[in-house]
């Protein structure tokens, strides 16, 4: 499973904070990031079936991925890949837990950590108490401050404006799906005890 689980609210106060006192000194934010970023943590719409399959699939994914201790690829090849954790597996390590994927319903292995990614993201979003409108709203007030900034001229301002609107628009996908939270809300007693043992 993916282990960074985002909480967005605090990754968009160390997004905006560099900004905001002296826009035109710093290099700006690479939105190329924030969109790989997004990739990297895709989610699909949740059921209470996935959700069940899932949850009956973890002991055994756990113990069979306990069987390769230091298989994962060198940091130079994870790197290629893209840091991502699957492209980073041995093949053996892969197809076991694979097999494992497959046996539970899922398409692949791919599909099963797709869905460990967007259980974690609705878990730790109900655990944080966070909602859709704390990152507009955080949006909302840095475009304020940009706007009262007397240190900022008109060019910087409009620029700093800009871009905390699109930061805004790309953290928003890094957001859990309303409907995702829900239902893991309504399931906490059986999600919870798999999350916590991560």
């Amino acid at each position: 499973m993916k282990r960074l689980v985002l909480a967005v609210p605090a990754l968009v106060m160390l997004i905006l904070a560099p900004l905001t006192p002296a826009f035109g000194q710093t290099g700006g934010i690479d939105m190329e990031a924030l969109d790989r970023l997004a990739e990297d943590h895709k989610q699909v719409p949740l059921t209470e079936d996935i959700i069940n399959r899932f949850i009956a699939s973890y002991p055994e994914m756990k113990s069979v991925g306990a069987k390769f201790p230091q298989t994962e690829a060198t940091e130079d090849k994870a790197s290629e890949d893209g840091d991502d954790e699957l492209a980073s597996m041995t093949p053996e390590k892969r197809k076991a837990m694979e097999e494992v994927a497959t046996k539970h319903g899922f398409k692949d292995l791919e599909e099963w950590m797709t869905v460990a990614s967007t259980l974690a993201m609705s878990y730790a979003h109900l655990r944080e108490g966070k909602s859709r409108q704390d990152l507009q709203t955080m949006i909302d007030r840095a475009v304020t401050q940009a706007e009262n900034n007397p240190k900022l001229t008109q060019e910087q301002r409009e620029k700093a404006i800009a871009q905390y609107r699109e930061i805004g628009d790309k953290l928003a996908k890094l957001q859990p799906l309303p409907a995702n939270i829900e239902l893991v809300e309504k399931m906490i007693g059986k999600v919870a005890p798999v999350m916590k043992i991560q």
